[in-house]
């Protein structure tokens, strides 16, 4: 062992040091969090829902000499839950999963990278019709995408237009998920468009993982006195006879009042339609849907800012409210306060999307409040 540690250390003093230039910083982060839900069904499920997540990782280089760089992300999570979604089998008591992992390699205007890693993009905040990969639950506690084992490209045309590509794996046969998109600025406008080919896979985590289909849209997004966005996208069932269209849009703006110090108030309005053939996924199997979002934020001081999420279905007329505080303890500490509240404005709580009450099983959408304490190291 002395052998081989005193072998190594020569190999790094006549290694040039353009040769060694690995580095790596750690990150990580503690979440305990703590729900009560407002009357559970059945009633013998435990009302208390509770989580504990330990991350852990690195990031750093893994060599750069004349303009080539290989950088890295490594994190991992373990996780504790407890509570009605465990009781039902939704999850795991005790599970550990690789969040982020993956290897990047750079060369002036182009980039490629493959591993576990976000694939995260569009205009819109609060629906996300091109985000095709994106688990985000945007009203929850520092909402973050799950990864996914994918390969992807970028190549850089200037400073405000480039090109990308990704193959995400379908683990179903073999297969993969495959796309395309562009983004330019146009003077005050941003756009963008994408196409993807996405066939029947095993990613159950993802929207219409079930789904074989060709899939196209576009974003727009600009700024004067408030800031306006608009994201389309639209799906071809490849599995189904004449290839059914289903058509999703979201318009949205935003803008900053000067109250106490800044109100910020951002609306979005999504719209869904479908043709008769097209595999419907609405639990109502409606097939046109309109939903109104609307967020606001505020900070208070320098310890504290509130969040407020209102969510309501044109259709059906449920809605959720979900407001939050966060509170900074010290340094890289926080303590959230959170709840959702449900319920339907013509009085019906059975049969909403977003609030639904059930006598005889867990649905996601009752309301519950609770704690969510962080700590960044």
């Amino acid at each position: 062992m002395k052998a081989l540690l005193y072998l190594s250390g020569l190999l790094l003093v006549w290694l040039p040091n353009s040769l060694w230039a690995f580095d790596w910083q750690y990150e990580g982060r503690y979440r305990a969090s703590s729900q009560v839900l407002f009357d559970p069904p059945p009633s013998e499920l435990n009302r208390f829902d509770h989580e504990l997540e330990l991350r852990n990782g690195l990031v750093g280089t893994l060599y750069e000499k004349d303009g080539h760089i290989f950088d890295y992300e490594v994190v991992g999570d373990l996780l504790y839950t407890g509570g009605v979604r465990e009781e039902i089998g939704l999850v795991e008591e005790y599970d550990a999963e690789l969040f982020r992992g993956w290897v990047r390699y750079e060369k002036g205007n182009f980039k490629i990278r493959g591993g576990r890693q976000q694939i995260l993009f569009g205009a819109a905040a609060l629906f996300r019709p091109l985000g095709f990969f994106d688990t985000r639950i945007i009203s929850g506690i520092i909402p973050l995408t799950r990864g996914v084992d994918s390969l992807r490209s970028t190549y850089f045309l200037s400073d405000t237009s480039s090109i990308q590509g990704w193959a995400v794996n379908a683990k179903s046969g073999q297969r993969a998920i495959v796309g395309l998109r562009g983004e330019a600025n146009f003077g005050p406008i941003e756009a963008g468009a994408v196409l993807q080919y996405h066939p029947k896979t095993d990613l159950p985590f993802l929207a219409d993982f079930n789904l074989e289909m060709f899939q196209l849209g576009y974003h727009l997004k600009g700024e004067h006195v408030i800031g306006y966005w608009n994201e389309t996208r639209l799906d071809f069932q490849q599995d189904q006879p004449g290839d059914p269209m289903r058509f999703d849009t979201v318009f949205g703006v935003d803008y900053t009042f000067d109250v106490g110090q800044g109100l910020h108030v951002l609306l979005e309005y999504f719209f869904r339609t479908q043709e008769p053939g097209f595999t419907n996924i609405d639990p109502k199997q409606e097939r046109t849907l309109q939903v109104m979002g609307l967020q606001l934020d505020q900070p208070v001081g320098i310890d504290i800012v509130w969040r407020a999420f209102f969510f309501v279905d044109l259709v059906d007329g449920s809605f959720q409210f979900a407001p939050q505080i966060e509170y900074n303890i010290w340094g890289q500490v926080y303590l959230y306060a959170q709840a959702q509240v449900g319920g339907s404005i013509d009085g019906n709580n059975r049969t909403g999307r977003l609030f639904r009450e059930s006598p005889v099983s867990f649905t996601g959408t009752e309301s519950r409040a609770g704690l969510t304490l962080i700590a960044f190291y």
